[in-house]
């Protein structure tokens, strides 16, 4: 008797959650298959009713699976479904950074994710589950606990960008759709008025300045470096009196390099990059004696007497058609 209690007791928790209109027909069914048990007898002894332990367990599982329908209604409305599906639609990767692209899928329980890039009627599978399928080596799957099939492009590329889709097996597949940007840092030196410039003049003694911008960069970064043909200059201590200072004040990053005490041999081309990405470059030119606003001054002056003489040429030349003309006649 003991024994049987013991089987029933799991049951008897099962009956008390049932709604009230499938108790009856679960207490008839009990009582059929073990209205023939006596006292000491067990299940398996039972004969005539068919009754046993098992099929009573096997019809409590049916009782659950109809309680777990009444309580959820349609199995086929428990489908996966994306969590982020209005904040996953849009990514702006930094050229040369390393993308992600998120797809956050609930229930998802035997279906299998899958990663496809999109051109047009062209479809190219990535990734399958945990699996790439790409001949690619920069894409991969990076699964981040609990529900995020997340896919990586490592060292981003201008042909990168494009559509992509997070696809889920169900029928028809479910379809995520993110769109990747690539995004590539602009980088200039300026000069004192916030211009462009390719060249600059500075006088022996004086103190180099070079201040460099770098815009559109969707993520931050703050190391820029600055070279003297394929010298580095951000951590040279050889020379003496260089010194870099960074400004991530605004959404434009400004670096400027200081140079103390200029000579000749500081003359040369100067770089501002930003990794591998992007980089602008200034010509240097240190001079001895000459100030660089009277150098070039006296460029303008010699630009302004040969446009003169080709002025002068023109009349002359004008003057002797005329008298040639005359003599003719």
């Amino acid at each position: 008797m003991i024994t049987l209690l013991i089987y029933l007791a799991p049951l008897a928790g099962v009956i008390l959650t049932l709604p009230q209109e499938l108790l009856p027909g679960l207490v008839d069914s009990a009582e059929l298959q073990y209205g023939g048990i006596e006292s000491g007898q067990t299940a398996s002894d039972s004969t005539g009713t068919g009754a046993s332990l098992s099929s009573l367990w096997s019809y409590s599982t049916v009782t659950e699976d109809r309680y777990d329908h009444a309580l959820h209604g349609d199995q086929h409305e428990l489908t996966p479904y994306f969590q982020d599906y209005d904040n996953t639609t849009n990514i702006t990767a930094q050229l040369g950074s390393t993308a992600y692209l998120n797809c956050r899928v609930n229930r998802l329980r035997d279906k299998t994710v899958s990663w496809v890039r999109r051109d047009g009627s062209k479809i190219k599978l990535l990734t399958w589950g945990l699996h790439t399928y790409s001949n690619d080596a920069r894409y991969s799957l990076s699964f981040e606990h609990p529900n995020n099939w997340k896919l990586q492009i490592k060292y981003t590329q201008r042909r990168d960008q494009g559509t992509y889709e997070c696809q889920v097996s169900t029928h028809p597949p479910k379809v995520l759709s993110v769109r990747l940007n690539i995004v590539a840092p602009v980088v200039e030196i300026i000069d004192e008025r916030g211009a462009s410039v390719q060249e600059k003049f500075y006088k022996t003694g004086s103190t180099i300045e070079l201040k460099c911008t770098i815009s559109q960069m969707p993520q931050a970064q703050t190391f820029i470096l600055w070279r003297h043909g394929d010298h580095m200059l951000n951590y040279d201590t050889s020379r003496g009196g260089i010194s870099v200072k960074t400004d991530m004040s605004s959404s434009v990053i400004v670096s400027t390099l200081f140079i103390a005490n200029a000579t000749p041999t500081d003359s040369g081309n100067y770089t501002c990059s930003l990794g591998d990405v992007a980089t602008g470059s200034v010509l240097v030119h240190v001079l001895n004696g000459e100030h660089p606003a009277a150098m070039q001054h006296g460029s303008g002056t010699k630009d302004l007497c040969s446009l003169s003489l080709v002025l002068v040429l023109a009349v002359l030349t004008t003057l002797l058609n005329t008298l040639h003309a005359s003599h003719a006649r």
